[in-house]
């Protein structure tokens, strides 16, 4: 009966309920730099009455880009802190837009969430908006002239079939290929 006790009450101290979670901490995401918005979101969960603060802590993006918050609603361009309460077993959106304004790059914006003046998180979503290129476009990049074939051993050779061969280019790039017949 004591060995019972002693557990029980040995377990009391490493038990405590859970008032919250954050589904994603780090949410990578990416589109086209054409686009006027993109966008992730993840959850903030609440499991009991609970005050939430969040904090834009660090804000790094090519400088024509702009970032807005929805936690849980959307916010203006520039406003970077807020102050929320939830209710018991909520699931709260909480989500971060990247304006690329046609801008290729990446942009990374963390977000500090502290729960009842005790709790701190941080929330980082990295975006990269991509240029894309038509198929001419990259042709023209990669018009690269072939200079050397060698084998293994690193003499020189012609095109050899089913063995392993070493490909030099004018652009520095090395491939090595087995050509197949």
């Amino acid at each position: 009966m004591r060995l019972l006790l002693f557990i029980l009450t040995l377990s009391s101290f490493f038990s405590s309920s859970q008032i919250y979670s954050i589904d994603d901490h780090n949410i990578n995401f990416s589109d086209d730099a054409s686009v006027s918005d993109f966008y992730q979101n993840t959850y903030y969960n609440s499991y009991d009455s609970i005050n939430v603060s969040w904090n834009i802590i660090s804000s790094t993006m090519p400088p024509t880009w702009d970032y807005s918050i929805c936690f849980p609603m959307c916010n203006p361009i520039g406003i970077s802190s807020g102050n929320l309460i939830f209710n018991p077993n909520t699931q709260n959106y909480l989500n971060c837009h990247f304006y690329p304004a046609n801008t290729p790059g990446t942009g990374i914006i963390k977000m500090e969430i502290t729960t009842n003046n005790n709790f701190i998180d941080t929330v980082i979503w990295t975006g990269t908006a991509t240029s894309s290129l038509s198929l001419d476009e990259y042709n023209s990049f990669n018009k690269r002239k072939l200079i050397l074939i060698t084998d293994i051993m690193g003499r020189e050779t012609d095109i050899k079939y089913n063995i392993p061969l070493i490909f030099r280019y004018d652009d520095g790039k090395i491939e090595r290929r087995i050509v197949l017949k």
